[in-house]
């Protein structure tokens, strides 16, 4: 359905108004800077509250938590590890930005790194809040998604860890915010894709949604100005990626000895075209030292003994992962590779809970929270959603919220589904959700309405006669 409603809402876009964002009645404008500045407030206030009283990332330095914070003391340091292939196994966004953040403030400033997580993480609150209005003409409406995602709970809880959600989550938000304003200027469109690369280097995929909304504008533009014109238009948009995607790709190449976009994705191809669910190795790094490494997504653990393979040799190796790839899916029919995307697709949303959060279920209302927070994504949110991308109003804002959920359908059929995956995304789904509640409620009533109508117009009409003339005696 979102692949449908993204190809419907690129036909529907090239109609809308460069400055749609900009176009909203003049009660709206007065309104809602209100709103974005009071559910920023809201935000910021929750998570920081979260990090000091429940979850610091400094008391979660562990696994992938771990493996950026020491990239990132790495970069710092000016050092590369032993063997320097191991850097090419994650994007260098998260990081560098970690890097960043030490540099300024240092690594142990428990509060400053609170109030930067705070911060960044209370960004997609007052975005949200901004795009509510070109789907539901309302100040309400944009509160109320607004304050739905400032209290998202598995948003809130993600500021907790040293981990990319954050991060992404902010610049996905606010590359839609730039996005639908439809800029003209030079600086406005470095602006959008300067965003654009930072929400790259973050986390790949979202290559797939800018490449959905960059071509849905393209066709708009060829179909106004012609070729010629639309390169024109669309150039300083593309140069910031462009410059990005050459760079990780050096950089990949640099590292791993082979070309390749921004990092290794072996792995997450074997997790999601096959049964493995674990993979471990060992091998000699340049200088003679023995290292191992073990990965294994938590929504897929192993079981049985098949389910996990150990080699000797580097942990992502192209040539080895490859090989037992094909391996694993000789025989295995299309039906069954498919049920597999298929089953990839659902580990979204079901099957399991967000990780690193699903660590801690102690005291027991955290875990309650993860739990009743999955189950109305699930069963309350999408539904809703479904209605929302189904029915809502055919422009730029719905076609880059479309963009942004069919990247994470697609990215999780083809590279394996986690329910932490779907923490950056659960803003679009929220809007969406009041969007479907608005149209339902709104078509509802005028269904009602042009009911009562018909009935009036088919009602009888009685004609009133004058009463008799008593005779006259």
């Amino acid at each position: 359905m979102a692949l449908a409603a993204a190809a419907s809402n690129a036909r529907d876009a090239f109609r809308a108004s460069p400055g749609e964002l900009m176009t909203k009645p003049p009660r709206l404008n007065r309104g809602l800077p209100v709103v974005a500045v009071c559910v920023f407030i809201v935000a910021f206030v929750v998570r920081l509250e979260w990090i000091l009283r429940v979850q610091s990332p400094l008391d979660a330095v562990y696994s992938d938590m771990g493996g950026y914070v020491d990239r990132a003391q790495l970069l710092l340091a000016h050092k590369t590890p032993a063997d320097p292939r191991v850097l090419s196994i994650y994007p260098p966004g998260t990081h560098s930005i970690l890097a960043l953040e030490f540099l300024i403030f240092g690594r142990d400033s428990r509060l400053a790194i609170a109030i930067v997580h705070a911060l960044v993480g209370a960004v997609p609150a007052p975005c949200m809040a901004l795009l509510t209005v070109n789907l539901v003409p309302s100040v309400a409406a944009a509160a109320i998604v607004g304050t739905l995602v400032a209290l998202w709970c598995p948003q809130v809880a993600f500021v907790g860890f040293f981990s990319s959600e954050v991060w992404f989550s902010a610049a996905i938000a606010v590359h839609a915010c730039l996005t639908v304003r439809g800029w003209r200027s030079l600086r406005g469109q470095l602006t959008v894709g300067v965003v654009a690369a930072l929400a790259f280097v973050i986390r790949p995929q979202f290559l797939l949604t800018w490449l959905l909304e960059l071509g849905a504008r393209a066709l708009r533009l060829v179909w106004r100005k012609g070729p010629a014109g639309a390169s024109r238009s669309l150039v300083w948009l593309v140069v910031p990626m462009a410059l990005m995607v050459a760079e990780t790709s050096v950089r990949f190449h640099r590292l791993s000895g082979h070309w390749g976009l921004i990092a290794a994705t072996g792995d997450k191809r074997l997790w999601a075209d096959t049964d493995v669910c674990k993979i471990s190795s060992t091998w000699q790094t340049p200088n003679g030292e023995t290292w191992s490494y073990w990965f294994n997504p938590p929504s897929k653990p192993p079981h049985k003994p098949s389910d996990s393979v150990s080699f000797t040799g580097f942990i992502m190796d192209p040539v080895i992962l490859e090989r037992i790839r094909r391996e694993r899916l000789r025989g295995v029919s299309w039906r069954k590779r498919l049920e597999r995307k298929l089953g990839n697709i659902k580990l979204l949303v079901a099957g399991n809970l967000p990780w690193p959060e699903s660590n801690y279920r102690d005291p027991p209302w955290r875990g309650k929270l993860q739990d009743g927070f999955a189950d109305t994504l699930l069963s309350g949110v999408l539904p809703l959603a479904a209605l929302g991308l189904a029915l809502g109003r055919r422009n730029r804002t719905l076609l880059i919220v479309a963009a942004n959920l069919t990247t994470i359908i697609v990215s999780g059929a083809i590279f394996f589904g986690e329910a932490r995956y779907n923490i950056p995304y659960a803003p679009f789904a929220l809007l969406l959700a009041v969007a479907g509640v608005y149209e339902l409620v709104t078509r509802a009533r005028r269904f009602v309405r042009r009911r009562l109508a018909a009935r009036r117009r088919a009602a009888p009409r009685y004609l009133a006669l004058p009463a008799a003339s008593a005779p006259k005696i």
